[in-house]
């Protein structure tokens, strides 16, 4: 042999090696198998599928997304932010709740709130949330800080980016 085949040598030998181990490992197609070997040949076969999930259902992930963004609204102190959870055009007297909104952050500077979500519901098209709101509100130029808390029912409808409010119970909560 030349001294480049005995270089080679090894390497040929663990191909061989490992395509013998590979043949011995899988199963012939038509060897008998017991019934629990065929099982788990069975299920390593099937492909493992993700359920999917209903978009337009109404669970309490898309109720916390949207009281997030009331949130993120109000302490960040952006009018925008929070209006953005709410659809305009379906929204009955929506200019008047965005003009309550904009007195709301003309009289406070800043905000911290705490908001825990009591109970969602889907009703035919629409999503319903009930939930605990506790607002620190701090006065513009000082003073003492106030506290609001309550119960707030929200009427929500799946637009094409997601589930918006229609309705909002009390309506001067920010007021």
């Amino acid at each position: 042999m030349t001294t480049r085949a005995l270089k080679l040598l090894p390497f040929v030998l663990l191909a061989s090696v490992l395509s013998f181990a590979v043949q011995q490992s899988a199963p012939a197609a038509d060897a008998p198998q017991s019934s629990s070997s065929a099982k788990k040949m069975e299920k390593q076969k099937k492909p493992v599928v993700a359920p999917v999930e209903d978009v337009n259902a109404f669970d309490e992930r898309a109720a916390a997304e949207v009281l997030g963004t009331l949130r993120d609204g109000l302490e960040a102190h952006s009018q925008r932010l929070l209006l953005s959870a709410f659809n305009p055009e379906k929204m009955d007297g929506f200019l008047t709740f965005q003009d309550q909104i904009e007195a709301y952050f003309t009289r406070y500077e800043g905000f911290r709130v705490t908001l825990r979500i009591i109970q969602t519901s889907q009703e035919e098209n629409r999503g319903v949330i009930l939930a605990e709101f506790q607002v620190e509100n701090e006065p513009r130029g000082g003073g003492r800080i106030s506290h609001r808390q309550g119960q707030l029912r929200f009427e929500l409808e799946r637009e094409p980016k997601g589930w918006k409010i229609v309705d909002m119970n009390p309506r001067g909560f920010f007021s």
